[in-house]
Parts: C-alpha cells; sequence; structure tokens
C-alpha cells in the first residue's frame, strides 16, 4: 500500500517551498506519459529517516507504524502530511484512519489526488487536485476522458465545500491547447475561490514537449479572464534542487 515516506519540500502547486514529510502509495489506475512514480507492488516500503541523506530503511510493516515514523520525522518548520502516489484515493479509507489520528495529534493534512474518485474524498486541510488533459495519454477514448474531467470537477468541489483548503494543478505541454485551459479555469471559478497552478512538463522518459514561456504566459492572461490573480505557474522545484 504506502511505497515510501521521506520529509521534504513541497516542489510544486500553492504551497511550493513548505517542508512537508510525504506518504506516497503505490498505483495509479491513469497512466499519463510524463509519469515518474512507477512503483511495483511487490517492493517494500522504504524510509528515509535521516531527511536529505538519500539514505532509506525498508519498512515492509509500515502501515502499522506509520504514525510513529511521522512523529520521528517531525521538525519545528512542517507545513503539513502529504498523502501523495501514485493515487492515494486507491486507500481512501486507511487515508480517513491514518488523517484523523494526525489531526488529534496536531498535524495538518494534505491530499494529492488525481480526483478520479469523487466519492471517496473526505476532509484534508489542504488538497490538490491534477486535472488532465487529453493530451497527457496515449490511448484515452473521448468518453473515458469526458467523464475523467467530470468527477475532477466533482472532487474540487466536493473539498471545496468541505471546507478543505483545495486548488487545481494542470500539466502544461507545448501542444496544450491554451483556449482549453481557459475554459477548465471557467469551470473552476463557478466552483468557487480555487486557485489554478499551472506546470510546464518535466523533461522524463525522452519526452520533450516543454511549453514556451509565451504559451505560459498566454495560458496564465486567458485564466485570469476568470480567475484574476488566482493563476500561478509552478514548476517542480525539488527536482531543480535534486531532492526526493
Amino acid at each position: 500500500m504506502i511505497s515510501e515516506v521521506f520529509s521534504s519540500i513541497m516542489g510544486e502547486g500553492k504551497f511550493i517551498g513548505r517542508r512537508y514529510i510525504f506518504v506516497r502509495f503505490k498505483g495509479c489506475p491513469l497512466n499519463c506519459i510524463y509519469c515518474d512514480e512507477y512503483v511495483k507492488d511487490d517492493i517494500p516500503c522504504r524510509v528515509e529517516e535521516i531527511p536529505g541523506s538519500r539514505e532509506f530503511k525498508e519498512y515492509p510493516d509500515i502501515e502499522d507504524k506509520l504514525i510513529d515514523v511521522v512523529g520521528k520525522l517531525k521538525t519545528p518548520d512542517l507545513f503539513a502530511v502529504s498523502f501523495t502516489g501514485g493515487e492515494p484515493l486507491l486507500y481512501s479509507n486507511e487515508i480517513k484512519k491514518y488523517s484523523e489520528i494526525l489531526h488529534d495529534l496536531g498535524y495538518k493534512t494534505h491530499l494529492e489526488s488525481n480526483g478520479m474518485y469523487p466519492d471517496r474524498i473526505s476532509f484534508f486541510d489542504y488538497a490538490s487536485i491534477d486535472i488532465k488533459l487529453p493530451e497527457h495519454f496515449n490511448d484515452m477514448k473521448i468518453e473515458e476522458y469526458k467523464k475523467l474531467y467530470k468527477n475532477e470537477l466533482k472532487s474540487i468541489k466536493k473539498l471545496y465545500d468541505l471546507g478543505s483548503n483545495v486548488y487545481a494543478k494542470i500539466v502544461i505541454m507545448e501542444n496544450t491547447n491554451p483556449a482549453v485551459i481557459g475554459d477548465i479555469a471557467k469551470d473552476l471559478s463557478d466552483i468557487g475561490d480555487i486557485m489554478l497552478c499551472i506546470q510546464p512538463v518535466s523533461s522524463c522518459l525522452n519526452i520533450n514537449t516543454t511549453p514556451t514561456q509565451k504559451k505560459l504566459l498566454d495560458i496564465m492572461e486567458l485564466c485570469g479572464a476568470h480567475l484574476n490573480d488566482n493563476v500561478i505557474c509552478t514548476s517542480q522545484m525539488h527536482k531543480y534542487l535534486g531532492m526526493l
């Protein structure tokens, strides 16, 4: 279920640069062409016990010890505990239990999800939903994509209504249509005060479709027509710094 636990900075999105403890979960039903989180189910969980050391210890029974591990990794600058993946809502019941225990201990929680399971959403202090685009996939049918997008919006609205500080992220590629992102910004504005983080795709897996600076600025301008200044552009800062 859990593939790794470590303390690092949030490298993308609304809270970029904040200190987090990341709890990464295995598996995802989607197959995004830029994904860099391929984890085999039979690999035991690992924990970086000394942040930044790149030295890991295996924890095959992490599910029973997660709260203790989080406590050992806690630092005074900690912002929140992130449930990430993969797709963490594959394990929504377990995450809800962890989240309730962590809240009782005074921690803030953050969900990082693709939003495909709105019925599995519960309250988190913070949440980021990765809105997917058709060009993120090699083989997704248009009917499947429309259903996914509808569920992403449902997830964002549910989190917003629950009182979570929720925002949306979109990975932008060179072949991304700016008008499509503008339409998404309109849909987000209809939900409420939602920040949109546009993120140029990182070059990985021999995929190099990074958008031009002009395209990023054009997209931000289009989004601003609906979100005003509630749109930001963030890269994956942790990759530039060589951090987990």
